[in-house]
């Protein structure tokens, strides 16, 4: 089974759809992951971050986001805390190309663990550290 490593713009889709692109694909990899075919490996920040988006950017109420982050877990368990590795590697990748500490961790982490890393942020994407969902659901649809 191939891991895959998912940033928070990703996993934000499966609970949320409206005015997001690549809702489908996105789902598609969470139904995989369900299905076993691969495994979806988040951060333990995934919670923090998601909490946050649903809280203050979507105006979710309190037991609403708490149920979402308890599927969340659910489907995916508690999420990997980075190694020294990684988080030495996620402070250079932000140093060196200008991006968040936070979204650098992700791509780390991934590097760390030999995974592919799936992502919707445009800096990540065009820094060529992650994958867009709908080319890895295309991939994905390959090896099923």
């Amino acid at each position: 089974m191939i891991g895959v490593v998912l940033d928070t713009s990703v996993l934000l889709k499966w609970f949320h759809s409206q005015g997001e692109a690549e809702v489908a694909e996105s789902r598609a990899i969470r139904d995989a992951h369900v299905s076993e075919v691969l495994e979806v490996i988040t951060l333990e920040l995934s919670r923090y971050e998601l909490g946050n988006i649903l809280i203050r950017s979507l105006k979710w109420n309190a037991q609403a986001t708490a149920d979402q982050l308890d599927d969340l877990q659910d489907i995916c368990g508690g999420g990997v805390v980075p190694t020294k590795a990684a988080i030495h590697d996620a402070a250079e990748l932000s140093a060196s190309l200008g991006l968040t500490f936070y979204d650098s961790l992700f791509a780390a982490v991934a590097r760390d663990l030999g995974t592919p890393f799936v992502s919707a942020d445009r800096q990540l994407l065009e820094a060529g550290l992650a994958v867009s969902a709908t080319d890895f659901a295309n991939e994905l649809s390959n090896l099923t």
